[in-house]
């Protein structure tokens, strides 16, 4: 079987698309498949003649482009088998931060207060300390930690230099996270950043954060609670065979669901691959199997 990895892409996600990608595919030929990767950075027309060439589309692609169901848009006219997810519109939906904001809140599941930040003042009056958010950022980029009004007018220009601006709340806790595989919720992970610190790009690829299974500083009740929100998410976006959901749990032990990666890390030290107990060329495996049985 002939397996076409797709990733690259022009975003800030690109370097971690590409690692993700190059496991990904050691662990095909591994496998014993046939594999091969493709830059989206080289477009999309080529990708139309490629792919009558492999029976399997494997899109490793993270950030807006992969995540947001740009790509899946452009993929479902080619007629393959697709890794993941075939809902692009689902993709779009919980991958933005402000569609996915607004069906939380309509939906009665918590998540930080947050308002549209067209100007400062827009955050001055939500209150401090908040998150300054883009709509579109990924891997913890584009995103602002605001103490004060201070920090705010300092950061200001860098801030309002971006689209699609929204602030929430900053919810102090414990963070974590939990993934979605194959319908079924996995155990859920604490996060633990050096110094401190919170799970931005640095300290999500520094190899210092510390990742516990099964969150030890929670009750079972509150794993159940978030396991429970994020399958309820997973199955309302129709998000396919996987997907990692953030949450924050606060002092009092109320979680608060932050995003949705719709596309999450795709390496053998990867958060998702990691939940799973399985071995890394074993999880890939099902995953091109289970995109088979989609197609069926």
């Amino acid at each position: 079987m002939k397996i076409l990895v797709i990733t690259g892409g022009n975003s800030s996600e690109r370097p971690v698309s590409l690692r993700s990608a190059e496991e990904v595919l050691k662990a095909l030929l591994v496998n014993n498949y046939q594999a091969e990767l493709y830059d989206i950075k080289d477009g999309y027309e080529p990708l139309e003649d490629l792919s009558k060439n492999f029976d399997v589309l494997f899109p490793v692609l993270h950030g807006e482009e992969g995540e947001g169901g740009i790509l899946h848009k452009f993929l479902l006219t080619l007629n393959k088998p697709i890794v993941g997810s075939n809902n692009y519109q689902g993709l779009h939906d919980a991958w933005y931060k402000i569609p996915f904001k607004k069906y939380c809140d309509e939906n009665g599941i918590l998540t930080p207060k947050w308002k549209l930040a067209e100007k400062p003042e827009d955050i001055i009056s939500l209150g401090f300390p908040c998150v300054a958010k883009t709509s579109n950022g990924g891997s913890s980029r584009e995103v602002f930690i605001l103490k004060s009004e201070s920090d705010l007018r300092t950061n200001q220009k860098e801030i309002f230099q971006y689209k699609d601006l929204f602030a929430e709340k900053y919810i102090a806790g414990v963070e974590t996270t939990v993934g979605i595989f194959n319908d079924k919720a996995l155990p859920v992970i604490e996060i633990v950043p050096p110094n401190g610190g919170w799970f931005d790009y640095e300290n999500k690829y520094s190899g210092e954060t510390k990742e516990l299974l099964n969150a030890p500083s929670l009750t079972e009740e509150t794993k159940k609670e978030i396991q429970e929100v994020a399958l309820k998410i997973h199955r309302h976006f129709n998000l396919g065979s996987y997907s990692r959901i953030d949450f924050m749990v606060d002092k009092n032990g109320r979680p608060y669901v932050m995003d949705v990666n719709t596309i999450p890390g795709l390496t053998s030290t990867s958060l998702l691959p990691k939940e799973t107990g399985m071995p890394f060329t074993q999880f890939v495996d099902l995953l091109v199997k289970l995109s088979l049985d989609k197609k069926r």
